[in-house]
C-alpha cells in the first residue's frame, strides 16, 4: 500500500502528515486494546488492529533510517502529552448550545481541567502492543473464568510453566 519512496518522501517533506498517521493508527489500537468487547468481528474487529500494526511495521524503519529525524523522534514519541478528558470532549461535541454566548465557550475551550497528562506515545505503543502480545483471543486461547483478557503467560513449556498455553491456526 505504501510503497517507500512514499514513505520516505512524506517524511522528508511533509513531517506532520505522517505524525497524524502515526497519532490516528497508535489512537485506534488503544482504543481496540481497551474495547470490552475486542477481539468481534462486528463490533472490535481484529482485522483493524492487525492492519494498524501491518501499516506501523511498514512506516517506522523508514523514521529510524533518517539520522537528521533524532530529535523529531524523541519529542514526538517520548515528549509529554497533553489529552482531551472523557467529558471534555463530550463537551466540545456539543453543536448547539442556546444558553452560552460565544465568550463562555472559548473560556470552556480553554479549562486546563479538561486536559490530563498522558503517557508519551511510544511508552503508550509498547504497552498495548505488548499486552495484544498475550490478549485472549487474539493472541492466545480463550482462557474462561478469567476477569482479565491480557495474561501474561508463557506459551510454551518450560521454566516456571508445565503446560503449553496451545494454539490453533486462527491465533
Amino acid at each position: 500500500m505504501f510503497s517507500p519512496v512514499d514513505i520516505r518522501r512524506t517524511r522528508d517533506v511533509s513531517i506532520a502528515n505522517l505524525e497524524t498517521l502515526i497519532l490516528a493508527i497508535t489512537s485506534r489500537l488503544v482504543i481496540l486494546r481497551n474495547h470490552p468487547s475486542f477481539p468481534d468481528p462486528d463490533i472490535a474487529p481484529d482485522r483493524d488492529a492487525l492492519n494498524c500494526i501491518r501499516i506501523l511495521t511498514r512506516i517506522l524503519p523508514f523514521i529510524y533510517e533518517a539520522e537528521h529525524l533524532e530529535e523529531w523522534e524523541e519529542k514526538f514519541f517520548w515528549g509529554r502529552r497533553r489529552k482531551k478528558s472523557r467529558h471534555a470532549q463530550i463537551a466540545s461535541q456539543v453543536l448547539f448550545d442556546e444558553g452560552q454566548n460565544d465568550e463562555e465557550q472559548r473560556q470552556h475551550k480553554a479549562r486546563e481541567e479538561d486536559y490530563y497528562d498522558a503517557k508519551p506515545l511510544a511508552e503508550e505503543l509498547i504497552d498495548t502492543l505488548l499486552d495484544l502480545l498475550f490478549y485472549s483471543g487474539f493472541t492466545i486461547p480463550r482462557i474462561p473464568g478469567v476477569k482479565t483478557k491480557v495474561k501474561y503467560s508463557i506459551w510454551q513449556s518450560g521454566v516456571g510453566c508445565n503446560t503449553a498455553m496451545g494454539f490453533n491456526k486462527e491465533l
